[in-house]
């Protein structure tokens, strides 16, 4: 009889890790933000003032040495600013009261190709460009609400004024 009851207490054991290794059914937005992936785009070089960063649904103040990804919206209150450096180079600097989205970019170090979508949604904004401008202008475009810009110059800036609801 205790043979039998130690055979029994072994095969529990032997038993225990497969129910532990069962799948676990997360939440779906658990899930869904496993599933997004991050693509780094660059940094906050500076911020002067109240400036966020915006990464789903998470707000945060923006500092330098923060991380910027393709996804983020970057604002800016009264008075204040920020300076983005992207990974090719690409300096842009948000004015006060702007609202900027990093819609599309990617970046090959090696091959220096790559293409930058950024929308400005209201504000100011400056950019000195950078690797991509270089070798293909045509793959850095800025969005306002009213226009889509291509970029043909190194340097410039976008003014887009606060739209009326």
């Amino acid at each position: 009889m205790k043979l039998f009851k130690l055979g029994v207490s072994l095969m529990g054991l032997c038993l225990a890790p497969l129910a532990a290794a069962q799948p676990v059914t997360a939440t779906p937005a658990a899930a869904a933000q496993a599933a997004a992936v991050v693509v780094r785009a660059g940094l906050v070089k500076s911020s002067q003032g109240d400036v966020t960063r915006q990464r789903g649904e998470r707000i945060e103040p923006a500092t330098a040495g923060m991380a910027v990804a393709v996804g983020d919206t970057l604002r800016t209150g009264t008075a204040a600013y920020a300076g983005i450096t992207l990974s090719d180079d690409t300096l842009l600097t948000l004015g006060p009261n702007s609202e900027l989205l990093i819609s599309a970019y990617k970046f090959d170090e090696t091959t220096q190709d790559g293409s930058l979508l950024a929308s400005l949604w209201r504000g100011t904004l400056s950019v000195v460009t950078g690797l991509i401008a270089k070798k293909s202008p045509q793959n850095v475009k800025v969005q306002t609400r009213t226009v889509v810009m291509a970029v043909r110059g190194t340097e410039f800036i976008v003014d887009a004024k606060q739209v009326a609801p």
